[in-house]
């Protein structure tokens, strides 16, 4: 499948839910994104970047798998970094909720970025990001 360019149609991840509806909610509702779709498949588009969210137990069953969580976690591999106005800002109304917080904003001089670091319901690192004012 490609696009008229000759790339691919599409490009981007796919997060594996082991709750899907927690983990929409946390994306569309914490952190404000904009997800689209509904049980058992979701996707967050934001030009020029985007991902979607698929329910676990739905993705192995139309893969033929067992369980796509078997193994050892890779999730500390995987980081999804956003990019926000304000990083202060999100993390502050972020505080009055049960959102797995890593780190409070702290100033990155060198890559000119204010960033805090997130837990999303499965576990992923996610990180928000503002430039540094």
């Amino acid at each position: 499948m490609s696009s008229q360019a000759g790339g691919p149609a599409f490009f981007g991840p796919i997060l594996l839910a082991r709750d899907f509806v927690a983990t929409v909610s946390f994306y569309r509702g914490a952190l404000g994104l904009p997800v689209e779709g509904a049980f058992p498949y979701a996707k967050c588009i934001s030009t020029p970047s985007s991902f979607s969210i698929a329910d676990g137990k739905w993705w192995a069953q139309v893969n033929g798998s067992e369980n796509p969580f078997q193994g050892e976690s890779s999730v500390s591999d995987f980081v999804l970094m956003v990019n926000v106005e304000d990083a202060e800002e999100v993390f502050q109304k972020l505080a009055a909720t049960r959102v797995g917080v890593l780190s409070p904003p702290l100033a990155r001089p060198p890559l000119g970025i204010k960033s805090l670091f997130l837990r999303d319901p499965d576990g992923r690192t996610v990180v928000l990001s503002s430039p540094l004012r």
